[in-house]
């Protein structure tokens, strides 16, 4: 008798609404993607895992409702959070070392491996199929190793930059 009815003014089991969204987006890249919950550490495993639960959440994402102008502006901030977790998740795929300070380890890979990924990862998204080219891309330093030496020994001896010119 009542069973397409809503159950309240603001429920509609059809659609969800963006902080239920976010509350999804949120916990799927916590747990998958090498979060606060998981001691930052993440695997090749969970984050194929990540990219299929984040591939089902664009499906859901197709059925936001906003019920006036600052929830579609939420709908929108979602929508662009997913891809941006999709990258993110996509990058963190390539990269198959731990580089520290960075938001994540590796625990299949634990090593900082200067030697192979010691460079920017560079994607590109097709938008017609949703595939992601990763390519490396070589990392210039505009200080050079002599000035971040001098620069983290005055910090340590508390020099100031006028004793610095001096010497």
């Amino acid at each position: 008798m009542y069973r397409n009815e809503i159950v309240a003014g603001d429920v509609n089991p059809h659609y969800i609404n963006p902080r239920q969204g976010l509350d999804r987006l949120q916990k799927l890249m916590d747990e998958y993607c090498g979060g606060s919950t998981v001691n930052y550490m993440t695997n090749d495993k969970l984050l194929n895992i990540c990219l299929k639960k984040l591939k089902l959440l664009e499906e859901d994402l197709d059925k936001l409702a906003a019920s006036d102008f600052h929830e579609l502006l939420r709908c929108w901030e979602l929508k662009h959070r997913h891809r941006t977790s999709e990258c993110v998740t996509q990058h963190t795929l390539f990269r198959k070392e731990t580089r520290w300070p960075g938001y994540y380890y590796r625990g299949d890979a634990m090593k900082v491996d200067d030697e192979n990924w010691h460079v920017l990862t560079v994607s590109r998204r097709d938008p017609e199929t949703g595939e992601y080219t990763m390519e490396k891309a070589p990392c210039y330093h505009l200080v050079n190793e002599e000035e971040e030496k001098a620069a983290s020994s005055s910090a340590n001896t508390g020099s100031t930059e006028a004793e610095l010119e001096l010497v």
